[in-house]
């Protein structure tokens, strides 16, 4: 069984959704992810993460900007899901993106995929 929840917010560029299936959680991120938003993103986050998934993935494909609150939130994510023993994986991050996570070097220990298929059930 599968399970989507979508957070209405009146924010412009920006849209976040939910879906579980089995022990598995993902969280969908479009548009800008920024100070403006990065609250509702990391309340998404713990009320998933409250629920205790074993795999957790973000799903960044149709995310169009990310500021340094955005890299911070998922960050923060990635040392949550360490200390509870989740896998954690970021799906298909913009260009743009993708350079900041490989210039900070995150992109060494956080798991990055190319295509959600591969790593979601």
């Amino acid at each position: 069984m599968v399970a989507v929840a979508a957070l209405m917010v009146r924010v412009l560029n920006f849209d976040l959704e939910t879906e579980t299936e089995g022990s598995s959680a993902l969280i969908t991120i479009r548009g800008d992810l920024d100070l403006q938003v990065v609250d509702q993103v990391t309340e998404t986050l713990t009320r998933v993460e409250s629920e205790e998934p074993e795999l957790l993935v973000i799903d960044l494909s149709r995310l169009t900007f990310m500021d340094s609150t955005g890299m911070g939130a998922i960050a923060a994510a990635h040392v949550r899901a360490l200390e509870a023993g989740r896998r954690f994986a970021l799906v298909r991050p913009p260009a743009g993106v993708r350079q900041a996570f490989d210039r900070t070097r995150l992109d060494e220990v956080i798991t990055i995929a190319d295509d959600l298929a591969g790593i979601y059930p």
